[in-house]
């Protein structure tokens, strides 16, 4: 796929056709998880959401336990999948693996899970569609399912896993009062560059980015590739190759603000923070982004905290927490490779 445009004009169909054929590969091999999920346990409902301007709509899978209609106390679990803003990493697989260990941790006195209904949002993909497209489909997603069909009388939760866990961040700051908890997994952190002409640019450069290049999951010029995507920017190969990887750098904040104290400060003004579940792992090129992220929103709840000790604060005093796990099998390899772990993982969630 490294080997794909990064760049591509959505209004020149030859250039769209050539680029779609071209990440169809991955994205073939990427979507075939669908195809060995059994959800004959879960009720299945497909809907579209439209996007503004006469795009395509965006395409959103619901689950539900089999049988088990939602009402007003039902929670929703708005779930964004990885896969590098490019493809559709394990969307289905993942989705139903961890649905299945919450429905099996409900009791009869605790039927937490009841009626709930498990949504899986297709936001669109890069290159054809850049940053900010993919949270701006999230938080609209999440706003017709709220708003315009009324889930989530008992609770919204966001998660996402990698580039999911990225996206979740940002739909979580940027729907703040609706969102009850947030669960981010491994998420794709580039951080801000030193650069000596004071321009703002972010890269994939990193210590565990560094430690951990020769990783085969996620592998890291795919990571680089996929962030030039991601944002828009062309390769340049005679600049490139003299760069190492994970140094090309992007002027866009792709985090959307959510790596920034002040912007989760500001926007707990009439509502609390929500519980993070924050989860790393050892072994990722991206470990330091998500423990990055747990360093920004430690010090948030504790500006809110300070804030409302003070009285400079409509909270309640209700001060949020985080919960972090540092795994031990590479990206995404936990929820395999650590049964123990992901069963703990689910129960704290």
């Amino acid at each position: 796929m490294t080997a794909c445009p990064t760049v591509v004009d959505r209004t020149n169909e030859a250039e769209l056709e050539a680029a779609q054929l071209c990440m169809e590969q991955g994205r073939s091999v990427k979507d075939m998880d669908a195809y060995m999920i059994d959800f004959s346990s879960f009720d299945e409902e497909i809907i579209f959401v439209d996007r503004p301007k006469g795009s395509d709509p965006i395409r959103v899978l619901l689950l539900k336990k089999q049988n088990t209609p939602s009402n007003d106390k039902s929670p929703l679990v708005f779930y964004i999948h990885g896969g590098g803003f490019t493809v559709r990493g394990s969307k289905d697989s993942l989705a139903a693996q961890m649905l299945t260990a919450l429905l099996k941790m409900d009791t009869d006195d605790s039927p937490v899970m009841e009626g709930a209904t498990w949504a899986i949002v297709e936001y669109g993909l890069a290159p054809e569609y850049v940053y900010p497209s993919a949270p701006k489909d999230c938080v609209l997603a999440l706003n017709h399912l709220v708003h315009k069909m009324g889930l989530g009388g008992g609770g919204i939760h966001v998660a996402g896993v990698s580039a999911g866990g990225t996206l979740a961040m940002e739909t979580t700051l940027k729907s703040m009062v609706m969102v009850d908890s947030f669960y981010v997994d491994e998420p794709v952190v580039p951080m801000r560059t030193n650069n000596n002409d004071g321009k703002k640019e972010w890269s994939m450069d990193t210590p565990s980015f560094r430690r951990y290049s020769y990783a085969r999951m996620p592998p890291v010029t795919w990571l680089e590739w996929s962030l030039k995507a991601y944002t828009g920017i062309e390769t340049d190969r005679n600049v490139e190759k003299d760069l190492l990887v994970g140094t090309a750098p992007t002027s866009v904040d792709i985090t959307g603000g959510s790596m920034t104290v002040s912007e989760w400060v500001k926007r707990s003004k009439s509502t609390p923070l929500p519980p993070l579940i924050l989860v790393t792992a050892k072994g990722d090129p991206l470990q330091y982004g998500g423990l990055a992220f747990k360093g920004v929103y430690e010090q948030a709840i504790g500006e809110v905290a300070e804030k409302t000790r003070k009285g400079n604060s409509s909270m309640d005093g209700e001060i949020s927490k985080i919960r972090h796990f540092d795994t031990n099998a590479g990206h995404v390899g936990f929820y395999a490779m650590e049964p123990a772990v992901f069963q703990e993982v689910m129960k704290e969630w």
